[in-house]
């Protein structure tokens, strides 16, 4: 269920960004998709049984849309697969032994988070570690909002993102009916939607 509603909230979000960029209420809507996905890779990390292969199937995500995706939002920054993954990574590194390679690892990934431009940087790596480590925490809407102030206060995002806080509100009413997804349809929904977009763009604009 988590999942159905990060893609729906996904697709009104990207349909404002492109066709109604004056409707900001398409955008409120939108802000609860990322802490979801976010929400999904955290739960992803625990129960998968290849972390590697999630990892890859993230990267490939991320490279077949990036085209695509750049051309539809006219940006340079490399999409949230990417965010993702980068999340997923900083996981796998903060349960190493050692904690010096712990820190050292975490500290790369976030550098290149941040240099390389990756959507919603390094707030967007530090909420998928929140929900992992706060995922029962009856607290979590409080520090949620917490990260997301200090993400528009370094990255400029606009006020709305404020309402990504409600996720942690809904997170918690729907996850007990959270069920397994089609394998393609949970893959390859990122990939086609923004396809999709750029066709109906470039057709309506002739």
């Amino acid at each position: 269920m988590i999942k159905l509603i990060a893609m729906a909230a996904m697709l009104i979000d990207h349909i404002g960004a492109v066709f109604f960029p004056q409707a900001l209420w398409l955008r409120i809507i939108g802000r609860i998709s990322f802490p979801m996905f976010a929400w999904g890779v955290a739960m992803g990390y625990i129960r998968t049984r290849n972390w590697k292969m999630y990892a890859i199937r993230l990267t490939a995500i991320g490279l077949i849309t990036q085209l695509p995706y750049s051309l539809l939002f006219q940006s340079r920054d490399l999409n949230v697969c990417f965010t993702l993954l980068a999340g997923l990574l900083a996981l796998k590194v903060l349960h190493l032994r050692r904690i010096w390679i712990r820190a050292v690892g975490l500290t790369c990934i976030l550098s290149l988070v941040h240099l390389l431009n990756f959507e919603y940087g390094i707030y967007g790596v530090l909420t998928i570690l929140v929900f992992y480590y706060y995922q029962e925490d009856r607290n979590l809407p409080l520090y949620q909002g917490i990260l997301t102030l200090g993400g528009i206060l370094v990255y400029r995002f606009h006020e709305i993102q404020l309402f990504s806080i409600i996720s942690s509100f809904i997170i918690p009413v729907v996850r007990g009916k959270d069920y397994r997804l089609n394998r393609a349809l949970q893959y390859g929904f990122y990939p086609i939607h923004i396809v999709l977009l750029l066709l109906i763009k470039m057709f309506i604009r002739g």
